[in-house]
């Protein structure tokens, strides 16, 4: 199942429906229908130039980090344990790479942090895994407690889950940890744009469970206000990484949906 939801999940992005259709397009001008394999290799271009200009990036990236706006740390509500979730980090992988790496994610492990350290929480649970083929590399959630104890947290307010490599894995995971410590509310940590997803599907895996989960957002990077007047029409593969995040989480939702969840 893990395998198929990553296979699906690559197939539907933005730059590889491109890829495909432009392939579509050269068979048909191979095949002598040229109108039509201009009209496909037109659209590829184009579907293309759309979801890699930041206006769209934004669209698309905003309604989902606005449902559960990022606050500063001492404005958090009151929790028991805060839950911070992988793809923060990569793994250290000596000697090439004899520390972690901060990866686009790692906004996440500095909030839980500061969460912590705003006394939102007295432990941190960290929980994250490497995905298949990282063989070698430092487990994620090792790594995100090498931060954490960089940035001041003690190591007896930390406990480490090293299995999980998806959303829902991370949930499952979880659950016996914050039951082990007797959490009633957690704060969850994760980027806004992946907090609708992530809460929803940590609801569900903890339903019944008597546990009531808190979105801690962070990690925030559409601002409207701030894109360039021409620029903004301009693709670049920040913005259409961004549209690729976007579109995965609504795919994301979509699938939670049909599951009734």
């Amino acid at each position: 199942m893990f395998e198929l939801a990553k296979l699906v999940g690559w197939l539907l992005s933005p730059l590889v429906l491109a890829l495909l259709l432009l392939g579509v397009a050269l068979l048909l001008i191979w095949r002598g229908h040229r109108r039509c394999g201009l009209g496909a290799g037109l659209m590829a271009v184009l579907g293309l130039w759309t979801v890699a200009m930041p206006l769209v990036a934004t669209a698309l990236a905003y309604p989902l980090e606005r449902r559960f706006p990022a606050v500063l740390a001492d404005q958090a509500p009151q929790a028991d344990v805060i839950v911070l979730l992988g793809g923060a980090l990569g793994g250290a992988r000596p000697p090439e790479r004899p520390s972690f790496d901060l990866g686009g994610g790692a906004d996440r492990v500095w909030h839980a942090a500061a969460l912590f350290h705003a006394g939102r929480a007295s432990s941190v649970l960290v929980s994250g895994g490497n995905q298949p083929g990282a063989d070698g590399v430092q487990v994620e959630a090792e790594a995100m407690r090498s931060m954490l104890l960089t940035l001041g947290v003690p190591a007896s307010a930390i406990r480490t889950e090293g299995l999980s490599r998806n959303t829902a894995e991370n949930a499952r995971q979880s659950l016996g940890l914050i039951q082990v410590v007797g959490a009633k509310r957690v704060l969850l940590v994760t980027s806004a744009l992946h907090m609708p997803r992530a809460l929803r599907t940590f609801q569900a895996a903890l339903s019944g469970s008597g546990v009531t989960v808190l979105p801690a957002s962070t990690d925030v990077e559409a601002l409207p206000d701030s894109l360039h007047p021409l620029g903004r029409w301009l693709p670049d593969a920040e913005s259409l990484a961004l549209s690729t995040r976007a579109l995965k989480e609504y795919l994301g939702l979509a699938a939670l949906a049909m599951r009734g969840l």
